[in-house]
């Protein structure tokens, strides 16, 4: 076994460190565009922290998946960006170590990360995502008693407006329950009831409101009639609010054996499940560009930044979002069966596949342009804009 010699461990150093710090950054700013309704869940519908907590905890893997290969860019472009600033690549390549000897500690660290990445497209994000459902519905059932107040109608129900006089600090249950039932436009119904509780039914996902001693009063809008029937127990299904929790079973929370089985039985069927051919196709190309990103990073990072790091966060950043857009333009066209589900989702892997490789081995043979950096159009243009002004 060969061991990993001092400049080995030195170069994995430079790039771990601002790895690491890319997957916080980047996965708090993800989970930043979440808070929002998060945070709504907390003041409109008694949703506990803690139950916040676990659902962040259950999203962070699809976020993570996504992080990693762009934290590892970042990592390469920050470390390697400083270790150029400092001459210390050219000192190593003076006496005789090439531009290959030095990305094995870099490929290295990708593999690594690649492999973690795969684990989580495989198995952690399936299993994520099929627990944020879960738990998703189960809040529905639950803040459907946390989130109503006595004495103020509700329209947490879609349909429905709720209006109750007193809850229960015991059990739960309700009593001077009033409801408006306008889901059917062509019968719109009040109900009022002495009493009543909400009952969960996991089997058929739905919310069952069993009433207790009450009436319902109904007009038919054909003839103007009304009318007005009495009940002792009258149950009221209703549907978690829509948004919130969604009962389906999307290709995304499918564990791998079980979306083989649903690509498998939907190509015997001859009605193709695009959606889930998509996502099995992502599972391998998404956590591929983690060993493109650390390929590109390299020669990347070894050209000059007037903006200092900053301009090669930026970088990493345009970087990033061109690969992303080609990800959704090929996720795109696999769910609509335009073209293979791999083909399609492997564009963006091909694309940067020869951009890094045309790149690198520019930078290995010294016929790249080592002078210019990647962001050094903008300061052209910055500085042509200056000297019009100044003109």
């Amino acid at each position: 076994m060969i061991k990993p010699r001092t400049i080995d461990r030195y170069i994995a150093a430079e790039v771990v460190g601002p790895f690491a710090m890319g997957v916080g950054l980047l996965t708090f700013a993800l989970v930043t565009g979440k808070l929002l309704k998060l945070t709504e869940m907390v003041v409109n519908h008694g949703v506990g922290l803690g139950q916040v907590m676990s659902l962040i905890g259950y999203i962070m893997p699809a976020f993570l998946e996504l992080t990693f290969p762009m934290a590892v860019l970042l990592g390469v472009l920050l470390g390697f960006g400083r270790m150029s600033g400092d001459r210390e690549l050219i000192a190593a390549r003076a006496c005789g170590i090439s531009l290959y000897r030095l990305a094995i500690p870099v490929i290295a660290v990708a593999v690594v990360v690649y492999a973690i990445a795969s684990w989580f497209a495989f198995s952690v994000r399936p299993w994520a995502n099929s627990n944020l459902q879960s738990e998703l519905y189960r809040l529905t059932r639950t803040r459907s008693t946390a989130g109503l107040k006595e004495k103020i109608f509700d329209s947490s129900f879609p349909g429905l407006v709720l209006y109750v006089d007193h809850i229960s600090s015991d059990n739960g249950s309700l009593h001077g329950v009033l409801i408006s039932d306008a889901r059917n436009s062509q019968q719109q119904n009040t109900i009022i009831a002495r009493s009543g509780i909400i009952l969960p039914d996991e089997h058929r996902n739905t919310i069952t409101l069993r009433l207790f001693d009450g009436s319902i009063f109904g007009v038919e809008p054909q003839s103007n009639k009304s009318h007005v029937t009495s009940f002792l127990i009258y149950d009221l299904n209703v549907e978690p609010e829509t948004g919130l929790a969604d009962t389906t079973r999307e290709p995304e929370e499918m564990a791998y054996r079980e979306l083989e089985r649903t690509i498998a039985a939907a190509r015997t069927a001859r009605h193709p499940d695009y959606l889930a051919e998509a996502e099995m196709a992502g599972k391998y190309t998404v956590p591929a560009a983690t060993l493109l990103f650390a390929v590109l990073g390299i020669p990347l990072g070894l050209k000059p930044a007037r903006g200092g790091q900053s301009e090669r966060f930026g970088v990493a950043i345009a970087l990033f979002f061109l690969y992303y857009m080609l990800m959704r333009l090929g996720r795109t066209l696999a769910e609509r069966g335009a073209l293979n589900a791999y083909a399609a989702m492997a564009i963006p892997d091909v694309v940067f596949l020869g951009l890094a490789v045309w790149m690198f081995y520019r930078s290995a043979t010294d016929r790249a342009n080592q002078g210019r950096g990647p962001g050094d159009f903008i300061w052209d243009l910055i500085e042509r804009f200056g000297h019009q002004e100044a003109a």
